[in-house]
C-alpha cells in the first residue's frame, strides 16, 4: 500500500514525502548506501519491475542495504501503545497517542506521525 491518503493541517516536509508515490512515507524504508527514503510498498513494487537501482540517484541497489528508516523506527502505530499518557512521553510537550475525548479536549490534530497542537480555534459545534 502507497503512501498516506490523509488531508494535513499543513504541507508535509519534503523529506517526508515518498518519491515514488508522492505521498506521506508508509512504512518507510532506507537504502542504506545513499540514505534515501521511500515507501516500503513502493520501494518493492519498483524492484519487481526488474529494475535494480535507486530510483533517486540510478545507483546500484542491494536487497542487504535496505533497511526500516533509523529516523522513525521507533514510532509506534496506532493502537498499539499501553503507556500512560504523560505529555513528556515524546519528549516535546505531546503525547503519541491519546483518545478521540482527549484529542477534542486538548485541541491536537492527529496526522498519525505525532499530535500536533492546533494554532486555529475550531467552533464548539464540531468538536461536541
Amino acid at each position: 500500500m502507497p503512501g498516506f491518503d490523509y488531508k494535513f493541517l499543513e504541507k508535509p516536509k519534503r523529506r517526508l514525502l515518498c518519491p515514488l508515490c508522492g505521498k506521506p512515507m508508509r512504512e518507510p524504508v532506507q537504502v542504506s548506501t545513499c540514505g534515501h527514503r521511500f515507501c516500503d510498498t513502493c520501494l518493492q513494487e519498483f524492484l519487481r519491475c526488474g529494475v535494480f537501482k535507486c530510483p533517486e540517484d540510478q545507483l546500484p541497489l542491494d536487497y542487504a542495504k535496505i533497511y526500516p528508516d533509523p529516523e522513525l523506527e521507533n514510532f509506534q502505530k496506532p493502537g498499539t501503545w499501553r503507556g500512560s499518557l504523560d505529555e513528556s512521553s515524546l519528549g516535546f510537550g505531546y503525547p503519541k497517542f491519546i483518545s478521540h475525548q482527549d484529542i477534542r479536549k486538548r485541541n491536537y490534530v492527529r496526522d498519525d506521525a505525532v499530535f500536533i497542537h492546533a494554532s486555529v480555534e475550531l467552533p464548539r459545534k464540531i468538536l461536541s
